[in-house]
């Protein structure tokens, strides 16, 4: 029945030329967080191939792989739930999956779909250029440059991914709470540590990013490949030094707390490598430890 569904969505989306493409993204997971949430992963193994194959003989090439990965995404969710996993590390790896998806499919794999990235933001450079030059508008050297609008659209590819992830993590939490799942209560995102190895590779990521944009590899794919790994890692380093930003603004500048979501908010739109070294030495350093021990020594009504 859930291989059923999930062909249906994709006969549609194909005979209305992907009208509902956009739509159905969302909702290709549910059905296999149903299915693996009331069974596990071990039995949702077998759905999934099928989905996988349903989706190369109903799907187009895009589709296809949207359709695999949001299965693929619905299956872990649903299988985490099933195990009773933290649902504040079940949200993270949704948004990690989600977000690498994204990146595969409209970096790493645009040029198998006939996407030009290339041409598209040389276009966007070109319009920006003569929007401005027409409203008499001066812009400084370079700041419409290939290499920073191609950063800009990679970033805003992760960023995307993260909120689909996000918007599929609530959509499904909502549905399977009206079926009567029995479902853990998340605890508070600022609780959650994450383990110290895996702040050391986001930053060896972070570190990949920075090669690939300053000395770009010949080959395309593999410069796309990296360049997508590494944006996973500053959105990883970035996610967790908001939450570091937070805390600092709580506990050591003792700011009232929409002050402090403003402040920290602005700081990681504005200036990228505040939150990635927040985010690493959160992760990795003691600026956790650190926090947790400011938090015991606080008042109680301060704490909370």
């Amino acid at each position: 029945m859930i291989v059923a569904i999930f062909g249906v969505l994709l006969l549609v989306n194909r005979q209305t030329g992907g009208f509902f493409e956009g739509f159905f993204m969302f909702v290709f997971p549910i059905p296999m967080v149903a299915f693996s949430a009331r069974y596990g992963w071990k039995d949702s193994l077998p759905v999934f191939v099928c989905t996988v194959l349903i989706a190369f003989l109903f799907g187009t090439f895009t589709a296809i792989f949207y359709a695999i990965s949001m299965s693929f995404i619905g299956m872990v969710y649903g299988s985490c739930i099933k195990a009773e996993k933290d649902m504040n590390r079940t949200l993270l790896l949704v948004l990690f999956l989600s977000a690498a998806a994204e990146l595969i499919c409209s970096v790493a794999l645009a040029s198998l779909s006939g996407i030009d990235i290339n041409a598209d933001i040389m276009a966007m450079q070109e319009g920006m250029n003569q929007m401005f030059a027409q409203a008499g508008v001066s812009v400084a050297e370079g700041i419409f440059s290939y290499d920073y609008l191609r950063r800009i659209y990679i970033i805003s590819m992760g960023v995307l991914g993260a909120a689909e992830g996000l918007i599929v993590y609530y959509l499904s939490l909502a549905i399977l709470r009206k079926l009567r799942y029995p479902i853990r209560k998340p605890q508070p995102l600022t609780s959650y540590y994450p383990s110290r190895i895996s702040g050391y590779i986001a930053l060896a990521l972070v570190g990949v990013y920075i090669i690939t944009m300053t000395k770009p590899f010949e080959n395309e794919i593999a410069q796309n490949v990296l360049q997508s790994a590494g944006i996973c890692g500053v959105i990883y380093l970035v996610f967790f030094g908001y939450i570091a930003l937070l805390m600092v603004c709580r506990v050591y500048l003792r700011l009232p707390r929409v002050l402090g979501m403003i402040l920290s908010l602005f700081l990681t739109l504005s200036i990228t490598y505040i939150p990635i070294l927040m985010g690493y030495f959160y992760i990795s350093g003691n600026l956790h430890e650190a926090i947790e021990a400011r938090l015991s020594n606080m008042p109680q009504n301060m704490s909370k």
